[in-house]
């Protein structure tokens, strides 16, 4: 080596005075310079131990047999110097100015630097990134005074490789960071960003906008401050800012709950509330059943002609989320949905503890649940009716309104059958609202009321044995809801349901007074007013309300007799006779007392019942005949068009009077009842003949008046 070299060497080794014996391997060392580690070695077999005016030295591997070339760190370059420290060093930042005795001793109030963490996270992230950005800075520099590189070079080193960075700047951020724990450093190099300057606006000016802004039906912000500019000059609230201004303040100072009960409405922002997380396994099977409607989105052909949406009623086992019962009519109304529940009974073989209910008028009725509150009946009402509900002792639980996450899971349970029945019906689908109707949608694509019923069917049958897939809710245990249901039915003990309770769930109940004459009186739909007659029954008393339940489809039929829960008897239907039926009355009586002689052996078999109650029992096999039983009957069809009472009279062209009820004819007697109101026809005829022949008379005279002859 020359001196002149000598001396380069020299002055290389100064510039990393940390240590003098720092050997990188050739591997590293190709790393750093870019080029192949064969190079290197060729080059040092040239120049016969030296490389770059430095030199290597042969070292042996891991302490055993072999050697390799091992480059000694400064005869690098500067800048490879520096950027080895920076990539490999981990400064312990001992370049800082020391701490004195009474710092060291000095314990650091960790509640105020936590406060400074709490407050830097929650900047935006924008401000978080600079304070990582100025972290990385300061940490390269302090690599590389750890690695001996002076104040002045290692400042040159980093404005080299960041040019937005100068002495000052560094120096300030380096200040900051003195006396400070290292894991708050980043905390503490965040940019006090105060944002733009708040531009004003009049408060009344935003009140206005803040009001007319916050409508449901969601104006744009720049017609409402187009409108707010009008009422600025109008009011003298002098000049206001632009529109985005006001959509700004808008966005940042209004509370996003306030905004959505603004602009969406009360129902939208409870459904972007927190909700319940409801957990299934604190349930037994039968604790509770819960019932919903729905409008089914399909055109549906009617056996009368009729084309319109279906509605359908489920009644589920909340624990299993098993189907127990569905039915299909024309409309909601509470007959559907007591022949629902009569449906689940009878095929449980018991009764539910609770029943989950919906708010419409067809759950809350005196039928179902006369007898206990309802979002309609805050309080029992006084003499009001008993409902089947009530008298079975199932206590209902309403649903909250217009909050469709309090019904459970029968929401989803709904979506499946709009996924999996209502889309596949082609062009008789109707779309879930006006926005979604298909284009091709019509009434004349109508399809059977029983196809769509089929399809319904089919439906939930394979919905319940999982073959859409096993239920994935809480508490099924990856099991379907059949197979849950038959896996905890095994150990269940039914509640029995009486032969009474089936019979009394009927859709209409009345509550009404016995008068004097022993007569029930009400109005029936379809029917008009009917009566009902108490059979022969001391403990019915006149004077005294009870509860009454026709039959709907056929009022003829005995009427079942309640005093609040406890069951009374039946009350026969009384007919009207013929008022001009000489031999009614007797024939009436005859009817009557074989009537009444039945209606004795109805009781007697009614109060061995009491005595016996017959008790439905539970399935011995789960519900593995569920698919041929009470679940597939889910059609109900619309009634024939029903007569009124007083339509039984009919008058024949012979004059006789037909009672379509009994099958009766009476003729018409040859003498008159009345004779003092009895008309004479001859006379009669002849003064509409005078009456005729002096109209025409007076119109001839009229014409050849009006023509002028």
């Amino acid at each position: 080596m020359t001196k002149k070299q000598q001396a380069k060497y020299s002055n290389l080794k100064k510039v990393a005075t940390f240590n003098d014996e720092s050997w990188l391997p050739v591997v590293q060392v190709a790393d750093l310079l870019s080029i192949s580690p064969q190079a290197i070695r060729t080059s040092c077999k040239e120049r016969n131990g030296r490389y770059r005016n430095g030199q290597y030295i042969y070292r042996l591997v891991n302490g055993k047999g072999g050697k390799q070339y091992e480059i000694l760190l400064t005869s690098l370059p500067e800048h490879i110097q520096a950027e080895y420290w920076i990539k490999n060093s981990k400064p312990e930042h001992s370049t800082l100015p020391a701490l004195t005795q009474e710092q060291e001793n000095h314990t650091f109030d960790l509640s105020v630097y936590e406060a400074i963490a709490d407050t830097y996270s929650r900047k935006p992230a924008g401000i978080k990134e600079e304070s990582q950005r100025r972290l990385y800075i300061l940490d390269d520099y302090l690599k590389l005074r750890e690695g001996g590189f002076k104040k002045k070079r290692a400042f040159e080193i980093i404005k080299s490789h960041h040019k937005d960075v100068s002495d000052t700047t560094l120096w300030r951020w380096l200040k900051s960071i003195e006396k400070h724990p290292r894991q708050y450093w980043e905390v503490i190099l965040a940019p006090d960003y105060q944002g733009r300057a708040r531009t004003e606006i009049h408060p009344k000016a935003w009140d206005f906008f803040y009001v007319n802004y916050g409508q449901q039906s969601e104006p744009d912000a720049t017609v409402i401050h187009r409108e707010t500019v009008k009422a600025a000059v109008k009011n003298g609230w002098g000049d206001l800012p632009s529109c985005k201004t006001f959509q700004r303040r808008w966005d940042e100072d209004v509370p996003e709950n306030e905004k959505i009960l603004l602009r969406k409405g009360k129902t939208a922002l409870k459904e972007s509330l927190p909700h319940i997380k409801r957990g299934y396994t604190t349930f037994g099977i039968h604790q509770r059943w819960e019932s919903d409607g729905r409008k089914a989105d399909v055109f549906c052909l009617w056996p009368d002609g009729t084309v319109s949406r279906p509605w359908v009623v489920v009644i589920r086992e909340l624990r299993t989320r098993m189907p127990l019962a569905i039915k299909v009519y024309t409309n909601t109304n509470a007959e559907l949905v007591i022949d629902a529940l009569q449906d689940a009974v009878l095929l449980t073989g018991t009764m539910p503890e609770d029943f989950s209910l919906d708010n419409g008028t067809e759950y809350s009725n005196n039928a179902l649940n006369g007898g206990q509150k309802s979002p309609f009946r805050y309080t029992v009402l006084k003499n009001q009716p008993i409902g089947i509900l009530t008298r079975m002792g199932i206590n209902t639980i309403w649903a909250t309104p217009y909050h469709g996450a309090a019904k459970g899971s029968t929401e989803s349970w709904w979506n499946v059958v709009a996924r999996n029945v209502d889309k596949l019906c082609g062009a008789a689908y109707t779309g879930s609202n006006a926005v979604n109707r298909p284009e091709n949608c019509d009434k004349k694509h109508a399809i059977p009321i029983k196809e769509y019923v089929e399809r319904l069917s089919s439906c939930v049958v394979a919905w319940a044995k999982g073959e859409f897939g096993k239920h994935r809710g809480h508490g099924m245990n990856g099991m379907s809801p059949l197979e849950l249901y038959n896996h905890l039915m095994e150990k269940y003990i039914p509640r029995p349901v009486s032969i009474e309770h089936i019979r009394a769930m009927r859709p209409l109940v009345f509550r009404r007074v016995l008068s004097k004459q022993l007569v029930f009186q009400m109005t029936i739909p379809g029917f008009g007013q009917v009566e009902y007659t108490p059979q022969d029954n001391l403990a019915v008393k006149r004077g005294h309300s009870y509860d009454i339940l026709p039959d709907p489809s056929d009022p003829r039929e005995p009427a079942l007799i309640y005093n609040g829960a406890i069951y009374m008897g039946e009350a026969i239907f009384k007919a009207h006779t013929p008022f001009l039926d000489r031999t009614a009355s007797g024939e009436i009586w005859k009817r009557r007392s074989s009537a009444i002689k039945k209606a004795g052996v109805a009781i007697k078999a009614a109060r061995e019942r009491v005595k016996n109650p017959e008790v439905i029992p539970a399935a011995e096999e789960g519900l593995q005949d569920l698919f041929q039983s009470n679940l597939l009957n889910v059609l109900k069809l619309p009634p024939e068009k029903q007569l009124e009472p007083d339509d039984n009279i009919r008058i024949q062209e012979d004059g006789s009077i037909f009672n379509t009820q009994t099958g009766d004819i009476t003729k018409c007697n040859a003498r008159p009842i009345f004779p003092e109101t009895t008309i004479d026809k001859e006379a009669e005829e002849r003064e509409r003949k005078l009456k005729e022949m002096e109209e025409k008379v007076a119109n001839e005279k009229f014409m050849k008046w009006k023509n002028g002859n």
